[in-house]
């Protein structure tokens, strides 16, 4: 990923996201892109697909953060090592020939691809994306154009080849396969960028490759390997990587309309991200937000989008990075995200040895826990119906896509004071004045609910839910909600039970 939030990383509270929000300045404004640009949204599921998972394994996953018993500067993006050891030092990095012993050393022998997409669709993952290469330009396949990949590692010339054993897992398990690729920067080839420094105060000033050395780059590497990954993998998403202006005359228009094109001639529905070209995204299917960044009402994108995000700071694993977030807070932000019609896409950096951190693995069990119950609250789902100021601080809303009943989901990150929750009826319906239902999703508890007038509809909210973490409120015309409980009995009137003497 970007090290470019150098400020250290934006924390997922919603106390924060306000601030986030308020960075004007971020590299990913995709403000001036209409959209009409956009990939037809009938057949883009990341329209209302909320939850995916990001992989950053390879080289880099082997050192974490730390060469010569020395931690990396500039921040925790491990898989910036080369680059950004010793950092400021003019110079700095890890010398070519030193990195490159790395190859002799990666064997992830514990890589278990069925574990890992197991895990993220029992979190209610839909889509899968990892790094086959990132920036150091390190394939995780056996490149026809390229030996710097993985058959030069004992994992490879072990006949292994992780991204078939992630296709096959993910074809097994209903998960949508997608790559990372560094289209960009590329420090093993002459020609690939390098990074856009000077960007911060401190960054040695780097010399980038001429126009021709990019191109020979371009047309030699990084279209073939696009083609393979295509051909021999069936991707249904490419995540590309560029952010700010750095990279307006490397990635120019021309270009990045020569990589869509070669991807939709080759696979036609393959989602593709704005950060092809984040300076100018037009033509892609999705925007990617800046790193970690969480928008509010004022500055969500109104076209698909995601924001990719941590568990601690790192992307690759770090060895030294112990700044967890707890799932709570995880799931706050992908609760807002869908709320804002947004998706998030959360990264794990699995070890050197191909197996998960126990915190990472802790996380999305809970979140497994959670989706058991409530996945349908968030996906498929449409963004709240609600205006900005119509709902409590607390409370967040999704909207069932069209051709489903209709009606609508009251997510609640904190508990609601008992008694009544007086709400707008956000509904489009034939019958303005059909009865209303709503039930809590985990208990299948059935709430009181009466017409506020033609447009408004009044919740009773009762003291047990404030015991629920995160409870779900559906709610809906009477027809969309079957009268049930939990065992598939009838709800028809009971006469109470007297307790106590």
């Amino acid at each position: 990923m970007t090290p470019f939030r150098t400020l250290g990383f934006l924390l997922m509270t919603l106390a924060s996201q306000a601030a986030n929000a308020a960075e004007t300045a971020s590299p990913y404004t995709v403000t001036s892109t209409p959209a009409t640009t956009l990939h037809d949204q009938g057949g883009n599921w990341m329209a209302h697909t909320r939850f995916g998972m990001f992989i950053h394994f390879g080289l880099y996953s082997l050192p974490a953060g730390v060469w010569q018993g020395e931690e990396m500067g500039r921040n925790h993006y491990s898989e910036w090592i080369r680059t950004q050891w010793r950092w400021p030092q003019p110079g700095g990095g890890i010398p070519r020939a030193d990195y490159d012993s790395l190859l002799s050393q990666f064997n992830p022998v514990r890589f278990d691809a069925d574990e890992w997409i197991g895990l993220a669709a029992r979190a209610g993952m839909r889509y899968f994306v990892i790094t086959s290469k990132h920036h150091d330009g390190f394939a995780l396949w056996d490149s026809a154009v390229s030996t710097y990949d993985i058959a030069s590692t004992p994992f490879g010339a072990g006949g292994r080849d992780p991204l078939g054993e992630l296709a096959a897992a993910c074809r097994k398990h209903g998960v949508k396969l997608g790559f990372y690729y560094s289209h960009w920067q590329d420090w093993e080839h002459p020609g690939g960028a390098l990074p856009p420094w000077p960007e911060m105060r401190g960054d040695p000033p780097l010399v980038q490759p001429t126009d021709e050395q990019f191109e020979d780059y371009w047309t030699g590497k990084c279209l073939p390997q696009v083609t393979e990954l295509i051909e021999r993998y069936q991707p249904a998403m490419f995540w590309f990587d560029t952010w700010g202006k750095g990279a307006r005359h490397q990635v120019t228009a021309a270009r990045r309309d020569q990589l869509i094109a070669l991807i939709r001639a080759k696979a036609p529905a393959c989602m593709i991200n704005g950060r092809i070209a984040a300076h100018d995204p037009a033509g892609a299917d999705f925007i990617s937000l800046g790193d970690n960044q969480f928008p509010d009402a004022s500055d969500a994108p109104k076209v698909p989008w995601e924001t990719p995000a941590t568990m601690n700071h790192a992307w690759g694993y770090h060895r030294l990075d112990f700044q967890w977030r707890g799932f709570d807070q995880l799931l706050d932000s992908l609760i807002t995200n869908a709320h804002f019609g947004g998706a998030i896409t959360l990264n794990v950096g699995p070890m050197s040895d191909g197996s998960f951190q126990q915190a990472a693995k802790r996380r999305l069990r809970e979140f497994a826990a959670w989706m058991e119950i409530n996945e349908s609250a968030l996906q498929p789902t449409r963004r709240s119906p609600f205006a900005p100021d119509a709902l409590p601080v607390n409370v967040r809303a999704t909207l069932h896509p069209e051709g489903t009943p209709p009606h609508f989901n009251l997510l609640l990150l904190k508990p609601l004071p008992a008694g009544d929750l007086k709400l707008p009826q956000p509904l489009v319906l034939p019958d303005p004045a059909v009865e209303f239902r709503a039930q809590v999703l985990e208990t299948r508890q059935w709430l009181d609910v009466k017409r506020d007038g033609a447009r408004g509809l009044v919740l009773t909210i009762p003291a047990t839910l404030a015991q629920i973490d995160h409870p779900v409120i559906r709610v809906g015309p009477a027809s969309s909600l079957p009268a049930l409980y939990e065992d598939g009995t009838p709800v028809t009137p009971v006469r109470p039970g007297t307790f106590g003497r």
